[in-house]
C-alpha cells in the first residue's frame, strides 16, 4: 500500500521475506528503473545472478526411430535454455538415432553427451550464460560469415573451388552460434536481471536480435549454396570468367554492407543503416549485369544453369543483409525517439532532440 510521509512524499514498503533473501539492509542504495511498458523495476546495483538449479528436460519417446525428429528435440532442449536433456526410449534407442543426437550434441556450444545407456542419452550444458552477451555471439556470427565469404571470393577470383573447401565447417560453426544466440535470448526473456547481464536493455530487442541471428543463419545458407554450385562448376572455363567477376563484385558489395549493417547494430546509427538501404538500386543494377553477361556467355547448359543460380543465392544473401540494416535503423530510433532530421548541410545526418518543436 502506498503511504504519505510528510507534505509530498510517498512511500512503498518492501516485503520481509524478499529483503531478508536479497540481504538488504537499511541505508543501502537502491534504484528504480521505468521499463518500456511503464512498469518499475527495483535495481540493486552490482547484483550478480544468482546460481539457480539445472533445468532438467526429460524426453520419453518409445519407438523413436527418425534421426531427424531426436536431433530437433534436443536442438530444442537447447534452445529454450535447459541444462540437461535426458532422452529416453524404454525399448532401446536406435544406433542410428544414437549416432545422430551424438552428432548435434556436438554441434551445440558447450553441450555434450555425458551419459549413455541401451535406453538413454543424457547431454549437458556446461556453459555460464552470463560469460556470453548476446551482442558479442551476434558479432562472432557476423566475423565467422566474413571468413565464408572470404573464401567464396577467393574462390570466384581465379575460378577455382580449391578456396571452397572449409567452407562446410566454417557453415557449422556460424550454426553452432546462432543456436547459442536463441538459447541466450530465451534464457534473457524468462530473467531480466540476466537480461542486463546479457546486454539486452529493452525487451523490444529481444525479438529484433532472434530475428537478426536468424537473418544471419540465413545468409550462411546461401553462401553454402553458392558454394555448392561453384564446387559443380569445378575449375571454371574462360567462357565463364566475365560471369564469375560479376558475381565476385557482388560479393564483395554483400561483405561490405553485412560489416556496415552490423557496425549500425552496434552503434545505434541509423546513418550507417540507412547507407545499406540506400544502396538497393545499386544491388539491383548489378544482378541485372550479372544476368546479361549470362545470356551473352556461351557454353554447357549445366554450367549457365549453376552460374545463374550462384547469381540468385548471392542476391538472396544480400537481401538478408538489408533486412538487418532494417532492424538496425529500427533500433536506432528505438534508443532515441525524437524528431528524426535529414540535414542538408554536406550530408544526410540523424541528428536527436528531445523538443518536438525543434
Amino acid at each position: 500500500m502506498i503511504q504519505r510521509s510528510g507534505a509530498s512524499t510517498l512511500v512503498v514498503s518492501l516485503p520481509k521475506e524478499w529483503i531478508e533473501l536479497e540481504g538488504l539492509r537499511a541505508g543501502q542504495f537502491v534504484s528504480w528503473v521505468r521499463e518500456d511498458d511503464g512498469d518499475l523495476r527495483l535495481h540493486l546495483p552490482g547484483k550478480q545472478v544468482l546460481p539457480t538449479q539445472p533445468r532438467t528436460c526429460v524426453i520419453r519417446t518409445p519407438g523413436l526411430r527418425s534421426v531427424d525428429q531426436a536431433r530437433r528435440l534436443l536442438f530444442s532442449a537447447y534452445v529454450l535454455g535447459y541444462d540437461r536433456v535426458r532422452l529416453e526410449d524404454p525399448e532401446g534407442l536406435d544406433e542410428e538415432v544414437r549416432a545422430g543426437v551424438e552428432r548435434v550434441s556436438h554441434e551445440l556450444l558447450g553441450f555434450s553427451l555425458t551419459e549413455a545407456s541401451r535406453t538413454t542419452l543424457v547431454a549437458t550444458s556446461f556453459l555460464d550464460p552470463a560469460a556470453h552477451p548476446v551482442a558479442e555471439v551476434i558479432s562472432r556470427i557476423g566475423y565467422t560469415l566474413d571468413v565464408l565469404l572470404e573464401r567464396l571470393e577467393m574462390s570466384l577470383a581465379d575460378g577455382n573451388p580449391n578456396a571452397l573447401q572449409r567452407v562446410p565447417e566454417v557453415r557449422v560453426e556460424v550454426r553452432r552460434l546462432h543456436a547459442l544466440a536463441l538459447r541466450q535470448l530465451n534464457l534473457a526473456a524468462a530473467n531480466p536481471r540476466l537480461a542486463r547481464q546479457l546486454g539486452v536493455s529493452r525487451p523490444s530487442h529481444l525479438l529484433g536480435t532472434r530475428v537478426v541471428a536468424k537473418l544471419l543463419d540465413d545468409i550462411a545458407d546461401a553462401v553454402e549454396a553458392v558454394a555448392g554450385e561453384l564446387s559443380r562448376i569445378g575449375r571454371a572455363p574462360l567462357s565463364a570468367r566475365p560471369v564469375l567477376e560479376q558475381i565476385r563484385g557482388r560479393v564483395q558489395s554483400l561483405r561490405e554492407r553485412l560489416r556496415l549493417a552490423l557496425g549500425a547494430l552496434r552503434s545505434g546509427s541509423a546513418i550507417e543503416a540507412e547507407h545499406v538501404l540506400a544502396a538497393r538500386r545499386e544491388a539491383l543494377e548489378r544482378f541485372l549485369g550479372t544476368e546479361a553477361k549470362l545470356r551473352r556467355m556461351t557454353g554447357p547448359s549445366s554450367l549457365r544453369h549453376s552460374l545463374a543460380l550462384a547469381s540468385w543465392w548471392v542476391g538472396v544473401a544480400r537481401q538478408h543483409a538489408e533486412a538487418v540494416a532494417e532492424v538496425a535503423f529500427t533500433r536506432a530510433l528505438d534508443r532515441n525517439p525524437s524528431v528524426l532530421d535529414l540535414s542538408s548541410s554536406g550530408e544526410k545526418r540523424f541528428s536527436v532532440s528531445s523538443d518536438p518543436s525543434g
